[in-house]
Order: C-alpha cells, then sequence, then structure tokens
C-alpha cells in the first residue's frame, strides 16, 4: 500500500528531525567550500573529454561558459538535462536506445511539460533551455551566458543534472527538445572542492522519508513512505539490511523515527494514524493508535528530556504525547493556539530543546517555525519564510532545516530561549532531491534524499540514497 499524500503538495508530508549521535566510526568529511561553483567535463559518446562548462552562481542565477571541440561548424542546441548521468539510455522523443539517453529529458522545475525559449519563464518552458552554441569552422565553439532559469541551489538547482550539446539547431518550438537531433556532447554537472558520501539504498521504488542514528551501533535507520518497511544502514560499511518490513502491524509507511535511550527505533506511520515502536533486534514492542480519523497524518516525532515522546500530525490539528509507559493521548489541541491549519502538510518536523522547556515545530505549508512551552502549552511565532520546512535538528542552538522541494538545508540560529531564529545559511549539498530530514553523526550530518515528489508518478532516480557531509 503507497502512502496517501495530500495532491495539493505533490507527496510532501514529510517529516523528522534525527537522534544527535557522536562517535561514529568513520571521520568527519572536509569542510564545504564557498564561493558556489561547478564545472562538467564535456565527453563524446566515446568517453572522450572534449570540452567544459563551468557555472558560477551569480544572485538568484547562473554564468555559464562553454568550451568545446570537434563539432561539425554551425548552431547546435544546448540543454541541461534532469539527471547526471551521461549514459546510453532510451530517448522518450524516439523510443529508442541513443548516445547520453541516460540524461533524461530537459530539466524542468517549473513543471511546465513545454519545450520553449531560453528568455522563457519556468512556468511556461523548460528550465533547460539554453542559449543555442555556435561553432566554427574549426570545430570549436564557446559561449558565455547568464541566465536566471537556473541556479546551483535551490529549485532550479542544476546540481549533479547533465549539460547536453546536440547536433543540430534548437527551433525553440517542438516538443520535447526543439528537434536539435542526436545528443553529441554531455557532462554531468559537478559542484567544485565539495565532497560528501553517499550510502545507496536497495528499494527501487522505496522512497525514504526519515533517518535516525544509534550512535552505540553505527547504524543508521530509515523508513520507507511507500511500503513502511525500514532499513539499517552500516555508517563505516554502508552495507544495508532490513531491520522491519513494511506492511505489517498497521504499518504501511514509516515516516518520522527516532532512536531513544534504549536502542528503540520509533516510526511515525502516517495516514495509518500510528506509532510504531522496535526493539533494536526489530522486534515490535507496541503499535500505538491515534483516535481513528479519514484525515489521520502522523508525520513526525521527537523524545523530550521529561520522558515523554511528542508527535506532530499533519492534517489534524493536535500534538500527541506518549508517556513512558507507552499509552498514547492527546496532548494539545492546537484549536485556538496561533497555529492555523490549512489544506496541504502542516505541522511537521518536531524537536525538543535539551533544556526541557520547550518544542519547536516547523508548518510546511506556511513556513513558519513555533514554539510549544512544555509547563505552560503557551505557543508563539519563532520566524517565518522557512518555506517548505519539512525534517528538523536540534544542535545547541542551531537548528538545521530540511526544506524539501526547496531542495537546500538551511541553517538557523536561535536566541537562548528559542524565542527568535535568524537563516545563517543554506546547503544544497552535491545537487539534493527533495530532501526530507537529517540526523547528525558526530561532526557529519545526514540527509534522506526523498524524492517524494515523485512518489505517486514520475521517475525516481535510483538509487535511492542517504547523503552525509560536514556541519556547516
Amino acid at each position: 500500500m503507497r502512502t496517501r499524500l495530500h495532491s495539493a503538495l505533490l507527496g510532501a508530508a514529510l517529516l523528522s528531525a534525527a537522534a544527535t549521535a557522536g562517535g561514529a566510526s568513520t571521520p568527519a568529511l572536509a569542510p564545504a567550500s564557498t564561493p558556489l561553483s561547478a564545472t562538467a567535463a564535456l565527453r563524446d559518446p566515446a568517453g572522450q573529454v572534449l570540452g567544459t562548462a563551468t557555472f558560477q552562481q551569480v544572485g538568484p542565477g547562473v554564468r555559464v561558459t562553454v568550451n568545446v571541440s570537434g563539432l561539425q561548424p554551425g548552431q547546435h542546441g544546448m540543454h541541461v538535462h534532469e539527471n547526471g548521468r551521461c549514459t546510453p539510455g532510451v530517448d522518450a522523443a524516439t523510443n529508442t536506445t541513443v548516445p547520453f539517453g541516460g540524461a533524461g529529458g530537459h530539466f524542468d522545475p517549473g513543471q511546465s511539460r513545454n519545450h520553449d525559449h531560453p528568455q522563457a519563464d519556468n512556468t511556461v518552458g523548460h528550465g533547460g533551455d539554453l542559449p543555442m552554441l555556435t561553432v566554427g569552422a574549426d570545430g570549436r565553439g564557446q559561449a558565455t551566458f547568464s541566465t536566471d532559469k537556473l541556479s546551483l541551489t535551490g529549485q532550479a538547482g542544476i546540481l549533479n543534472r547533465s549539460l547536453v550539446i546536440h547536433a543540430q539547431p534548437d527551433d525553440y518550438r517542438s516538443d520535447p527538445a526543439g528537434r536539435s537531433g542526436a545528443r553529441e556532447r554531455c557532462g554531468v554537472i559537478t559542484r567544485d572542492a565539495f565532497s560528501v558520501r553517499d550510502y545507496p539504498l536497495p528499494g527501487p521504488q522505496d522512497f525514504p522519508e526519515g533517518v535516525a542514528v544509534d550512535a552505540a551501533r553505527g547504524v543508521a535507520y530509515t523508513g520507507s513512505a511507500a511500503t513502511g518497511t525500514i532499513y539499517a544502514v552500516n555508517l563505516a560499511s554502508g552495507a544495508v539490511t532490513r531491520f522491519a518490513e513494511g506492511g505489517g502491524q498497521g504499518r504501511a509507511s514509516a515516516l518520522g523515527l527516532k532512536v531513544d535511550a534504549q536502542g528503540r527505533v520509533w516510526a511515525a506511520g502516517g495516514a495509518s494514524g500510528t506509532v510504531s515502536v522496535l526493539r533494536p533486534d526489530g522486534f515490535p514492542v507496541a503499535i500505538l493508535t491515534t483516535p481513528k480519523s479519514p484525515n489521520a497524518y502522523v508525520n513526525d516525532l521527537t523524545p523530550a528530556p521529561d520522558g515523554h515522546v511528542y508527535v506532530t500530525d499533519s492534517s489534524r490539528p493536535v500534538i500527541f504525547r506518549v508517556t513512558p509507559d507507552l499509552k498514547l493521548s492527546a496532548w494539545l489541541d492546537l484549536t485556538g493556539t496561533p497555529i492555523r491549519y490549512a489544506p496541504g502538510i502542516n505541522l511537521n518536523g518536531i524537536v525538543a530543546t535539551p533544556d526541557g522547556r520547550a518544542l519547536l515545530t516547523v508548518q510546511l505549508n506556511t513556513g513558519d517555525l513555533w514554539r510549544i512551552d512544555l509547563r505552560t502549552r503557551a505557543v508563539t511565532r519563532v520566524m517565518t519564510g522557512l518555506t517548505r520546512g519539512d525534517g528538523l535538528l536540534l544542535d545547541g542552538r542551531t537548528l538545521y532545516v530540511v526544506r524539501n522541494a526547496e531542495q537546500v538545508v538551511t541553517k538557523v540560529t536561535l536566541n537562548a530561549d528559542s524565542t527568535r531564529g535568524t537563516v545563517v545559511a543554506e546547503e544544497p549539498l552535491m545537487g539534493l532531491r527533495f530532501p526530507t530530514t537529517l540526523a547528525a553523526i558526530g561532526r557529519d550530518l545526514i540527509v534522506v534524499q526523498g524524492q517524494l515528489n515523485k512518489l505517486q508518478g514520475g521517475i525516481p532516480e535510483t538509487p535511492f540514497r542517504l547523503t552525509r557531509f560536514p556541519k556547516f
């Protein structure tokens, strides 16, 4: 059974901050570099490098410089394609296997489904529709231009996508590629001087959502939004095993995950309205059920210093609480508080402050970050502007916010009592694919590339993966 997601947000039923962990056996990665720039080595179908393209972030857009050799004189269509694969694959336009078909179709961040002019807005034409490359009599082509249709970060981010140069001119009209002919050069757009480690996952249709770390065992857990299966990932070797199969015990999806002090894994069950508690060997301890409702969407949860576990529901305006003896009840009715539920995904990621005074939770459909006092239950807005805020991780006074459709991790600095927050940095990594949440691993972070925007349609980039990178 696939997870029921709110159609208004295209599969954005997202969540969870994962437990902070230290002492993982693998060392921290090298810190990120600035400024943001990228390079693509342009290869011919035989694999020979015959050019380069560079990309520099300038304001909201990018400055692109292309140099290539060995092409026929004249104009050549040039586009950014969806996938970071310069491999043979099926061209949807001809339904045949072609060189560089693995790059997929044109990058279309505005979901226009239409080939158009490079000046067209992304809601009208593909974001990947670029100016043509003019090649001289010596077979060399050079182009330099700036475009606001693309970026190295955010929804229009092109990191880990492909630049493709075609054999013919682009007519800027005909779908899907302007009749620009064969794909003659291809290069993956790779961020300069930045290192990450990916943990590939085995399921071709799993759509991972949550992540939690058990530092003592050196394991990260991630759960499938589509099946409810929970995987265990060895953080040293990268080996993946099935920790708990989905589909049983009422767990058709596994969203927010946490590991408690006893090593038990907690999983939010989404539309099933359940919270699952599993032993370190994967055996179920309890399946806790919220009141039956056609609108249930149990999304994330967090242990708090008071010994309770607090749970968000993205459809019903209530915070649930689980007591140490595993009794679940409605703890706070949000009706009448400043939090206003609206269509779509509402409260999502949730964390408890280390001093035990408050909960912090983000509302995905408004971009608001809220503070809930654990003693008085008073609700106050900390900040706004965290559009598409999903999973949260609190590290001292630093709050990391995963913003799924924005394809970034945002760093927020909080004041002493967590009543005010300021955005200080945003990180796209090597090109995030609808990230959902993150966890800490010593000096590193690990983020889930969930691709839930493709859960109800579209072809995900596989393998799905967790990505590890330095704290920033």
